[in-house]
């Protein structure tokens, strides 16, 4: 979060800003002349009616189209659950759906991870946590896996108009109702984090997300664009849209129904149910009224990703430095706030991410753009944007061997960096991006 204190500072009679930025499981504190204080930026503090359970309850009760319990009832059903990277309300929200599934003849609740770490500590948690509830619950018939896009219990449904060939979780295939559970915000290549992802890449195979995720290259695959969004002329993003394709085709002829929610640091604040294009589509409207920003490029950026976990690894705070890199102006400096205790990547994502990114940046851009392998293009994203400015300096715990390599600059104190901007141009606009992995800025 961003809280701002004007104090009165230690030069002279100057008053100082009190900025506290996300960081890990915590906040840093920082000083920042109210002279030099541009912009803070963060979702709004949005406020959701009653309590979680009344929001969900109400959401669940009032849906676009037929109810859960209508649609369930001795139907063979599937629940897409989103892993451990998602910071959510995972156990509300998997509470507030099983009791509308009791009359079911079966259901699959899987952990979609897509191409993500499968056997995290988090992850086996929130398989607990559904077992958990299925059995309070009295679900006469369930299961509860995590998806390992590496394992050979695949059936390939075809291929889809771009070409990406649709190979699935055979867990996940030939159920009558898919239910969704999906935490939306936005995301820097597929538009929106929404109810489509837990399909594609949530239950894919590594080829499949491989296909898929190749798009991400493509100028139109950006946060602000998918399929589903209320305003037709920002509908075209051929990434996203590949992944609605195949949302349809591991469906096939059965209902999907969603629970798509808005958080803030696991604390509710939208609920919206049923059918995927109406509820996504207020999802949406949403989130490009509360959490986008069109703002005037500033010469000095500070960006947060929001803490653990969404700084939990370089890949992952990554995200946060896409969706705000409109803020800075060329050629100027980002300070990065990440954590990344969990080191740069998950394992799989090491060789064509990090070390990708090692080489010379134009080596980056050109050998990706040849031949594309899953994970390239994050470390070709970052090398687009590290093109674009003077420098990132990074406040992290990772070390100062593995920083540099990325083209990045570790720093000790996030303190000394923002005096030194300041002694260096004592008229210097900061502009302050916290919890970026869930925002989007658009250049004013």
């Amino acid at each position: 979060m961003v809280n701002v204190f004007v104090a009165v500072g230690h030069t002279g009679n100057e008053a100082q800003c009190l900025v506290e930025i996300t960081y890990g499981d915590g906040t840093i504190s920082l000083n920042i002349p109210s002279r030099n204080l541009g912009r803070e930026i963060r979702p709004s503090k949005m406020q959701s009616a009653g309590t979680v359970e009344e929001s969900l309850r109400n959401a669940l009760t009032n849906p676009h189209g037929p109810t859960l319990q209508e649609l369930s009832k001795s139907k063979s059903v599937c629940v897409l659950v989103e892993d451990h990277t998602r910071d959510t309300i995972h156990w509300e929200m998997v509470s507030a759906v099983v009791p509308h599934l009791v009359h079911a003849n079966r259901v699959q609740f899987i952990i979609t991870t897509g191409s993500h770490e499968v056997n995290h500590p988090a992850n086996i948690r929130i398989v607990e946590m559904i077992k958990r509830v299925a059995s309070d619950a009295r679900l006469s018939d369930f299961d509860v896996l995590i998806h390992d896009c590496m394992s050979k219990d695949f059936v390939d449904l075809g291929r889809t108009s771009k070409g990406t060939p649709v190979i699935v979780n055979q867990a996940a295939v030939n159920h009558d109702l898919y239910v969704s559970l999906s935490d939306m915000k936005a995301h820097y290549f597929a538009g929106y984090s929404n109810v489509v992802k837990n399909f594609l890449p949530g239950v894919c195979a590594f080829e499949t997300i491989e296909a898929n995720h190749s798009m991400a290259l493509d100028p139109d695959s950006t946060f602000g664009r998918h399929p589903y969004h209320p305003d037709q002329s920002r509908r075209s993003n051929p990434l996203a849209d590949d992944m609605r394709e195949a949302m349809t085709m591991i469906a096939a002829d059965a209902e999907v129904f969603v629970l798509a929610v808005i958080t803030d640091a696991g604390r509710l604040v939208w609920a919206d149910a049923g059918r995927p294009e109406p509820v996504t589509a207020r999802g949406i409207e949403l989130l490009d009224r509360e959490a986008s920003f069109s703002v005037e490029p500033a010469t000095r950026i500070i960006v947060s990703p929001g803490g653990y976990p969404q700084d939990k690894s370089l890949y992952h705070a990554q995200r946060a430095i896409e969706l705000t890199k409109n803020a800075v102006a060329k050629g100027g400096e980002i300070l990065f706030l990440a954590e990344c205790r969990d080191g740069v990547a998950p394992e799989s994502a090491i060789e064509n991410f990090y070390n990708k990114l090692k080489a010379p940046l134009d080596d980056v851009l050109s050998s990706i753009k040849s031949r594309y392998h899953l994970y390239e293009h994050k470390a070709y994203k970052f090398a687009e944007l590290l093109k674009q400015v003077s420098g990132v300096k990074m406040y992290t715990s990772l070390d100062n061997e593995t920083v540099e390599a990325a083209h990045l600059q570790k720093v000790d104190d996030p303190q000394k960096v923002i005096d030194q901007w300041i002694e260096e141009d004592p008229e210097v606009r900061i502009t302050v991006l916290d919890k970026g992995n869930k925002i989007s800025v658009y250049a004013a």
